[in-house]
């Protein structure tokens, strides 16, 4: 008797937890859900030595859920410049308002086991520089709303200018900055209301330049004697940049992923030193070409502005 009793409890906590389930179930899947994709794009670092920078992504997680189903990932940042991006994930959420989106990074084994995780690769040497920080875990404060059967595309912008840095003293060790300066160094944009700057930067050797990088800042932002010397604990220069591209050897620049609002372009020389850093020449003296106003560029969503230049002049550092 006591065993049919027993039984009969049994069978009724079973049916509780099976319906429980599947009203949970059923709850789940009434949910709206929309799509977000999460690409990955870089800004150049200032070192003429390093040829590659890996970053091995173990995690990604939207306000504090991971993300299931992400595989460990190495990417080498510097393949996707100048609007180009990797994939990382397209995964289905619930449509609703998000505020952050963290990237737990490996710093010691990569997507296939082998050591290190993250690290810069010098062509020349043959050899790989280890990356560590402080923290793996690098938060991201974005607001995004993803809305019902809708898309969402998103793009986390690496400067690796701002998150390399090189010890003065040992010219073999890199490290990533601080984990504060990682977070200020990574941005995230909706890749679908962004704009482009495309230009070009005629120095015609006047400057002796090795390099000439165009950095973009909010209008205002500027402030020459702050950023031309190094900020912070990690000694990281023009650190007020939203954005940065290298003119290349054709005199072509390109400014990627700027959202919209106003913004102000600065041009500046570096010289390579001994150890193959680039350092700084002098900021430079430009005219555009047209009617451009270089310290008032008005840019919309989806727009894309050509700003070509003339050096006129250098001011030394």
């Amino acid at each position: 008797m006591l065993l049919k009793k027993l039984n009969y409890i049994f069978l009724i906590l079973s049916i509780v937890v099976f319906t429980t389930s599947c009203k949970k179930d059923d709850n789940e899947s009434l949910k709206s859900k929309g799509t977000v994709n999460i690409e990955i794009t870089d800004a150049p670092i200032d070192d003429a030595s390093v040829s590659a920078t890996f970053v091995t992504i173990s995690k990604i997680m939207v306000d504090g859920e991971e993300l299931s189903g992400f595989n460990k990932t190495t990417i080498d940042l510097m393949a996707y410049q100048n609007g180009d991006t990797k994939l990382l994930s397209n995964y289905e959420l619930d449509a609703k308002a998000y505020s952050q989106i963290d990237l737990v990074l490996d710093y010691d084994t990569d997507a296939n086991g082998n050591s290190p995780g993250c690290y810069v690769y010098n062509e020349s040497e043959n050899a790989k520089h280890k990356l560590n920080s402080e923290s793996n875990e690098i938060k991201l404060n974005y607001n995004f709303l993803v809305e019902e059967n809708s898309e969402s595309n998103l793009v986390i912008d690496f400067d690796l200018r701002k998150c390399v840095t090189r010890d003065p003293n040992n010219s073999d060790n890199y490290e990533f900055v601080t984990n504060s300066e990682m977070q200020s160094g990574i941005r995230v944009v909706n890749k679908d209301n962004v704009a482009v700057i495309t230009g070009s930067c005629e120095d015609s050797m006047l400057t002796n330049s090795d390099k000439i990088v165009v950095y973009a800042y909010g209008k205002g932002s500027y402030n020459r004697d702050y950023e031309c010397h190094g900020q912070g604990e990690s000694n990281v220069e023009f650190s007020g940049a939203v954005t940065s591209s290298m003119v290349d050897s054709n005199g072509n620049y390109e400014l990627h992923f700027l959202e919209e609002g106003e913004y102000e372009l600065h041009y500046v020389s570096y010289k390579e030193n001994a150890n193959g850093e680039l350092e700084i020449n002098g900021t430079l003296l430009v005219n555009a070409v047209g009617s451009i106003d270089l310290l008032s560029l008005s840019l919309n969503a989806n727009a894309n502005v050509a700003v070509d230049v003339v050096v006129t002049g250098i001011v030394p550092v």
